[in-house]
C-alpha cells in the first residue's frame, strides 16, 4: 500500500509526459495563431477577409502544418477556406488534409465532400497519387478503423479511392 502511494505521483507524471507532444513538435500555443481565433474571424469577417489576413501575416504555412498534424479544430476550418482560396493555396490545403488522413481520419472524413467534388471529394483527398506506399497503407488502416455511422459514406468513398490506385497499377504509388 505504501509502495503504491509512493509510486502514484511518478506514474501520473509518466502518463502526463507520454501525452505531451514530442520535443520539437509544433504546438498551437507556439504558433501565434489559434483555430478558435481563426474560426471567430471566419464567422465575423468572412472567408475572403480571413484569407487576406492569412496572406498578409504569412500564416498559411502555420495553418497547413496544424492541418497536416491532424488537429481537428484546424481541419474543420479548411472547407470554408478552400472554397475561397486561389488554386495553389487550395492544392496545398488538400495536401495538408491528405497528410492528416492517417493521423486523424475521423476529422478528415468529416470534411469530405459527399458529392466527390474536386476540392474536397474523396477522389481528391484519398488518392495515393504522389504519396508514399506507407501513407497509403496507414491511411487504409486508419480509415477502416473509423466506425461512425455519420462517416460511413465518406469512409467507403475514401477506401474506394485508396484501393482504386493499386487496382489500376497493381501496386501502391511509391511517392517517388
Amino acid at each position: 500500500m505504501l509502495l503504491a502511494a509512493l509510486l502514484a505521483p511518478t506514474i501520473g507524471l509518466t502518463a502526463l509526459a507520454a501525452s505531451l507532444p514530442p520535443a520539437g513538435a509544433p504546438t498551437e500555443a507556439g504558433m501565434g495563431l489559434s483555430a478558435r481565433a481563426l474560426a471567430r474571424q471566419l464567422h465575423e469577417e468572412g472567408a475572403e477577409a480571413t484569407i487576406k489576413a492569412l496572406d498578409e501575416h504569412k500564416a498559411w504555412p502555420q495553418l497547413r502544418r496544424a492541418v497536416a498534424a491532424g488537429w481537428s479544430g484546424w481541419i474543420e476550418l479548411v472547407p470554408e477556406l478552400i472554397n475561397h482560396a486561389d488554386d495553389q493555396t487550395a492544392s496545398r490545403l488538400r495536401t495538408a488534409l491528405r497528410l492528416a488522413l492517417p493521423r486523424n481520419p475521423r476529422a478528415v472524413l468529416a470534411v469530405v465532400d459527399p458529392g466527390n467534388g474536386p476540392l474536397l471529394g474523396a477522389g481528391a483527398l484519398c488518392t495515393p497519387h504522389g504519396m508514399t506506399a506507407h501513407w497509403r497503407t496507414t491511411s487504409i488502416r486508419a480509415v477502416s478503423d473509423v466506425h461512425d455511422i455519420h462517416l460511413a459514406h465518406p469512409a467507403a468513398d475514401c477506401q474506394a479511392a485508396l484501393a482504386a490506385s493499386s487496382a489500376a497499377t497493381g501496386t501502391a504509388n511509391s511517392g517517388t
